[in-house]
């Protein structure tokens, strides 16, 4: 599995940690404006429309990622999940008459400058109706000036504040401070007395940010954080900081590393005796847990607020748009059925359709635009918790729900709240973190 919850790379040093709990804030309204189903399609539109992109019966989007160089394999899932969702739609006869078309997928090469000059080719050159993004070199200027509909990957503080830049799985805003509610939650749930916080340095700075701010918040509201290890070296050993752990006794160690990081740790405190709780934001991937399962029993992994995989197949009735993404990607781009990023992808092009719908015949970028922002409940396909568009370019908005999954045997297996609900949906207070009930359109209410 790719992705939000994935292996990190020593050349990257990038911020692939906008899964944890808050990174990207999810919100509701108090209205839902935007269509819930992925499969409705309307009546054939008539003439023709002067936008970039647009025919009488077709709609052309183009797509930037990084699909080559050391870091490719965090980034290169967004366009199967965008062109699975088109070619479901498309099957159905497309929207209003006209089918969604991936025409353009470039490759920035891991390249700033390189993703500059493809943002002008698809914008200038290709005349693209839309734009989907995954890489870390995302530069919005271009975008926000021409007002182009812009979606994807949000690992950046590149994606806030502007009304036509939509981060998929939550929204444009990175908060760590935001998600600490749910640390606290995690602690009191495991009944959990005394933490590890662990990340890398300030130079991979959303692993940093994540376990560094955790840290100094939950402490502040009288969690005993016994042992803060925020320098952690990418691919090092961890023997000496789980002995530390052991010695001021740690019942609970929550990691801000990449899976392999992660392994290596779990390694060292199954050789050292160490009996902890585990959080992991990084390591639900099934190669994975295929082939360290030993190391991973009982670790639980944050999800932030994806639904998880397996719920679309243990209960399809409550989360059809999780069974509905699994059949079409199994169909159309089986090589990225579970690679987080894909599942980015197909939120962004489900955000999209949902507006052309509305839209009818007054296909303008404006128009998608505006549109967009008067959802009040998105919730991706199906796939997310629910953002509110209307803010969710600026502030963070309560409650923030996320899903939590545990390892047992050699599956996930998801935690449930209430019933078939997965999403835990906390308000502001660390200190005293209480659920509270998800906002409507939230996946499994």
């Amino acid at each position: 599995m790719g992705g939000r919850w994935r292996r990190w790379t020593a050349s990257g040093a990038v911020a692939l940690m906008a899964a944890l709990a808050g990174c990207s804030s999810s919100g509701s309204g108090t209205a839902t404006t935007q269509s819930t189903s992925t499969r409705s399609t309307s009546s054939p539109s008539t003439g023709s429309v002067d936008e970039p992109g647009v025919t009488p019966t077709s709609i052309s989007v183009g797509a930037i990622s990084t699909l080559t160089g050391s870091i490719a394999a965090d980034f290169d899932g967004l366009a199967p999940g965008v062109q699975a969702y088109f070619d479901m739609v498309n099957a159905d006869g497309g929207i209003n008459g006209r089918k969604l078309n991936l025409a353009w997928n470039l490759d920035d090469g891991g390249q700033s400058s390189q993703f500059t000059q493809l943002s002008h080719t698809l914008i200038d050159q290709d005349h693209a109706f839309a734009v989907m993004v995954a890489s870390y070199w995302f530069t919005p200027n271009y975008f926000v000036e021409t007002k182009t509909p812009t979606y994807g990957y949000n690992v950046s503080g590149n994606w806030a504040n502007a009304p036509n830049l939509f981060g998929a799985g939550g929204n444009s805003v990175q908060d760590y401070a935001a998600g600490v509610a749910g640390f606290a939650y995690f602690l009191k749930a495991t009944h959990s007395k005394s933490v590890a916080m662990i990340s890398y340095g300030p130079a991979i700075t959303s692993s940093y940010d994540a376990c560094n701010t955790a840290a100094t918040v939950l402490k502040q509201n009288g969690y005993n954080v016994s042992y803060v290890d925020v320098g952690a070296q990418l691919g090092g050993s961890y023997s000496s900081a789980v002995q530390r752990m052991q010695q001021v006794g740690v019942d609970a160690v929550i990691s801000c590393m990449q899976e392999s990081d992660n392994i290596t740790m779990a390694r060292d405190i199954q050789q050292y005796g160490l009996k902890v709780t585990q959080l992991w934001f990084n390591g639900y991937d099934r190669s994975l847990l295929n082939q360290y399962s030993s190391l991973m029993q009982g670790v639980y992994m944050g999800l932030s607020g994806t639904v998880p995989y397996e719920v679309g197949v243990s209960d399809p009735s409550a989360y059809p748009g999780m069974a509905e993404y699994l059949k079409e990607m199994n169909k159309y781009e089986p090589a990225f059925t579970y690679n987080a990023v894909s599942v980015q992808g197909w939120q962004s092009a489900a955000l999209l359709a949902d507006a052309i719908r509305q839209a009818g015949n007054d296909l303008t970028q404006a128009n998608i635009v505006n549109i967009t922002n008067h959802f009040t409940a998105n919730n991706g396909g199906g796939l997310s918790t629910v953002t509110n568009w209307s803010t969710a370019h600026t502030t963070v908005t309560y409650p923030l729900c996320s899903a939590t999954a545990q390892v047992k045997g050699r599956k996930f297996v998801p935690v449930s709240t209430k019933g078939s609900q997965v999403f835990v949906c906390l308000n502001k207070s660390v200190k005293n973190p209480v659920p509270v009930p998800a906002p409507a359109g939230t996946p499994g209410s």
